[in-house]
């Protein structure tokens, strides 16, 4: 992926600041491995999984805010986290009935990425992956982690504009990813991302409560698809995260 600064911030102080703001985003972690900036032009690796195998199981894809520069490196979303095998938010799919790989055979970063592309594991959807916005910001480090994280470096209304490119690209997924079957739907765990694939004009129902946590049935831009929202991944650890009545939700 390329962005242009310049475009984004036409006022020269504006542009220095963004530049003195980046400088300080690359040495966070391996920022620096994914992101560059080079004559003017900032550039970077991203991640997604729409995969171009097709069966009879309905769709869904999972939507996250953006990546973890750790997760792009190594070619797989939520790869293992540091002294542990498998990153905790597939636990929590498995847990849910959403999704689970064959023991043994998936048990690295590599396989994984090459199960979900294969349609090699358990589950009774066809399951893709994307973020809504491209960039990756170091999911450590509390400064610049996450779309928080993204919104400090370019300040609101230069994010604003990048939503919308994000936007198109996203839509863009969605297609190549043929959400076409009845039970199809968005899976989406960061409130931008659930606002950047919503129709404005659609209303929200809250199907799924517990404690402050909760799930929001809407629809899609654009499309009949339904589209639900979760909370983001840091309440992945909680009891009701990614419960098992969502799965049941998108099956109906």
């Amino acid at each position: 992926m390329a962005l242009n600064p310049r475009l984004l911030y036409p006022d020269r102080s504006e542009l220095r600041q963004f530049e003195a703001r980046l400088r300080e985003f690359l040495k966070v972690d391996i920022c620096a491995k994914v992101i560059d900036y080079h004559d003017g032009v900032v550039s970077y690796l991203t991640e997604s999984v729409i995969p171009t195998k097709r069966d009879s199981r309905p769709s869904i894809l999972l939507l996250f805010g953006n990546p973890a520069p750790e997760s792009v490196e190594r070619n797989c979303f939520f790869a293992g986290e540091k002294n542990r095998r498998e990153h905790r938010f597939w636990r929590a799919l498995r847990e849910s009935g959403i999704m689970s790989f064959d023991e043994g055979a998936c048990d690295t970063d590599a396989s994984r990425t090459r199960a979900l592309f294969d349609l090699t594991y358990t589950s009774p959807f066809r399951v893709g992956f994307a973020v809504f916005y491209s960039m990756p910001s170091p999911a450590s480090d509390h400064k610049w982690s996450g779309v928080a994280g993204l919104r400090r470096l370019f300040g609101a209304r230069a994010l604003r504009e990048i939503a919308e490119c994000e936007k198109r690209r996203v839509e863009g997924l969605i297609r190549e990813f043929k959400l076409s079957q009845p039970r199809s739907a968005v899976v989406a765990f960061q409130k931008d991302a659930h606002l950047g694939v919503k129709g404005s004009d659609c209303s929200e129902k809250v199907i799924l409560t517990e404690k402050k946590l909760y799930v929001v049935e809407s629809r899609c831009l654009h499309s009949d698809l339904k589209l639900f929202r979760l909370p983001a991944t840091r309440y992945m650890v909680a009891s009701c995260y990614v419960r098992r009545e969502v799965a049941e939700l998108c099956m109906r």
